[in-house]
Parts: C-alpha cells; sequence; structure tokens
C-alpha cells in the first residue's frame, strides 16, 4: 500500500470506528472493564492504536496495535481488516504505561538499599547497606570512601544526600546524615578497601534486611568463593544484575580515581551472567551477595572491556575487610 493511502485509512479508521468506540459511555460491556466506580470507568479506553509498518522500499501496511484482549476477535479489528484489504500488521502489546523513574533513582523514604545516595560534592553512587557501630552502636550507612567522602576530600560531619545530587538531591532537603569516618585512600602501597559510612538523621526509618527485588539478606557469606559462585546486586544505575565469580584475592589491580591511578589487592572480580553489564557509572558501594543473599563484597570499580561477552567486569572489595577496617557489623 501506499504510504498516503495508509495515512488516509488511519485518519478515517480513527475518526469513524476507534474514537467513539473509546469514549462511548457503554463501552465498559464490551471492553470487559472491570468492576469500579463509574466515575473511574469514563473514557479514554484502551481499544487499539494504528500506525504505519514499513514493509519495503515505497510498500507499507497499516499497523494494529491490540490493547485489549476483549478486542483480538472483536467486530472492530474485522471492520479494520476488512477496509485495509489484509495489509494489515496486526500485533497484541497490552497496556502501556509510563517508563517511571527507577525507584532506586528517586528519594527513597524509609531509605532503602541499593538507593541512589552520596556526598554534597559527589554526583551519586549506591547505599549499599546499613551496619551497626561495635563501639557505640548506632547504625550507619555503608558505600564507598569515593561516593561517601569524595575520595579523603571529605570532613567529618559533612552531609549525605538521599539521592545523589544527579539525581535531584540536595542539603538540607534530602538530607539523611553526615560523614561519620572512611578508610584513606592511599596514592603509595596497595589499597584494600574503598569504603566509608555516615549516621543517620534521628527519626529517619530506613529497612536494614530488605534486598528489594531478591528477598532479605541472610548475613555474611564466605571469604573463599565457590568456583563460578552465582552473585547479584542492587545499583544506582544498573538496578538489579546477576553475575558470577570469575576471580578473587586479586592483587596489583590499578584503579583510576579523580586523585590519581591506585593499586588494590585482595579484590573480587564478577562478570555478568546476563545480557547486560553487571555494574555500571554510579553502581559503586552496591553491596554483592549470593544466590541465597548472604553479602560476600562491596563493588567499587569496573572495566568496559573482559568478561565472556566482552561487556566488561566488575570489581569488589570483599566484606569482612570492610566491616573490619571501619568497626562495623552488617545488620540484617
Amino acid at each position: 500500500m501506499r504510504l498516503d493511502s495508509v495515512r488516509d485509512l488511519k485518519a478515517s479508521l480513527t475518526g469513524t470506528l476507534l474514537a467513539p468506540l473509546a469514549m462511548a459511555v457503554g463501552a465498559s460491556r464490551s471492553l470487559n472493564i472491570s468492576t469500579r466506580r463509574v466515575s473511574d470507568a469514563a473514557g479514554p479506553h484502551r481499544t487499539i492504536a494504528l500506525g504505519v509498518a514499513p514493509r519495503a522500499r515505497n510498500d507499507f501496511r497499516l499497523a494494529v496495535r491490540v490493547q485489549r484482549r476483549a478486542m483480538e476477535q472483536s467486530r472492530e479489528l474485522e471492520t479494520i481488516q476488512r477496509q485495509a484489504r489484509g495489509e494489515v500488521d496486526v500485533r497484541y502489546v497490552g497496556q502501556v504505561v509510563k517508563r517511571a523513574v527507577p525507584w532506586h533513582l528517586r528519594r527513597n523514604r524509609p531509605l532503602r538499599i541499593g538507593g541512589s545516595i552520596g556526598h554534597i560534592r559527589v554526583t551519586a553512587g549506591t547505599l549499599g547497606c546499613f551496619v551497626r557501630d561495635r563501639t557505640a552502636g548506632a547504625t550507619l550507612i555503608l558505600s564507598n570512601n569515593h561516593v561517601l567522602a569524595d575520595e579523603n576530600r571529605a570532613k567529618p560531619g559533612d552531609p549525605i544526600i538521599q539521592p545523589g545530587d544527579l539525581d535531584g538531591g540536595k542539603a538540607p532537603s534530602d538530607r539523611v546524615g553526615t560523614l561519620e569516618r572512611f578508610v584513606r585512600l592511599k596514592r603509595s602501597g596497595a589499597n584494600l578497601v574503598d569504603c566509608a559510612v555516615c549516621t543517620l538523621d534521628d527519626k529517619l526509618r530506613f529497612s536494614t534486611r530488605r534486598f528489594t527485588g531478591l528477598g532479605n539478606l541472610t548475613g555474611v557469606g564466605p571469604e573463599v568463593l565457590d568456583e563460578r559462585q552465582e552473585v547479584a546486586k542492587i545499583g544506582r544505575t544498573t538496578g538489579i544484575t546477576r553475575g558470577r565469580v570469575s576471580a578473587f584475592e586479586i592483587d596489583n589491580l590499578i584503579v583510576a580515581f579523580d586523585v590519581g591511578d591506585l593499586r588494590f589487592d585482595n579484590q573480587i572480580e564478577i562478570e555478568s551472567a546476563g545480557d547486560q553489564p553487571f555494574s555500571d557509572d554510579g553502581d559503586s558501594g552496591s553491596l554483592i551477595v549470593t544466590s541465597d543473599v548472604q553479602a560476600i563484597g562491596l563493588l567499587f570499580s569496573g572495566s568496559d572491556q573482559g568478561g565472556p561477552d566482552g561487556q566488561g567486569l566488575t570489581f569488589a572489595n570483599p566484606l569482612r575487610p570492610v566491616l573490619d577496617a571501619l568497626k562495623v557489623e552488617l545488620l540484617y
């Protein structure tokens, strides 16, 4: 069919057939609309959307997108197919909804593991988990030094915001606490961890165990990992991803920071187990867990190459050295 013919047919069918159906007072009977208040059942209703589907050069069909099961065997669909003389591309698409900003990029109250967070001078990283101070007993938030302490440049007492600045967080309205302490990143010698903790403001609610979409935290996992250990994480940027431990106790790993190239020893390497990278920028600070939701690592860096499909590799600090360095215990 010629393009102008498809356009004319689309306009005609929309005006004479679909528009009246979508707004009809009695449409709920023929469209199987669920029981609800009459005022809520007012149109427009989901029926059929029409467009243009290219088939070959200068050859087009009428694109028919069915949005309700009741319309698949309807008189209206038969009429559309007949008037298009069979030159249609019919597909059931169901209910179409807006693409909302994922929860891990939004303001979370109560606070949730995996949400956007950061020092006021940092773009955004990930809220790793909640921990308890071994001495004072206070509940703290765990993430990376470069997320909460701006690569050693921050001072204790600096505001921490959720979501992070890149996701619209501002102080004081989005302040959730203040920087408590961090392990300094060293320019010479080997670093073992990239970690920091911040306090929680009074009366701020939070969920210590909930690992959204994966269950509840069950504790700290083993230091020596099984071959091809399956793992997962929730990150500010990529949400839930799954991967496999491809190596551990990696030494002499050079990682680029704002302050320069730094050496890390005793690190965990993770490759993706799906069709997307295990992590991306902004996922720093994510807690990495096993298939039974035991915490084993704190994500802090990644590459854009390597791995089985060239999607890149992710690197994490083993969790036990992180907890020991900060003198805290995992809450779960």
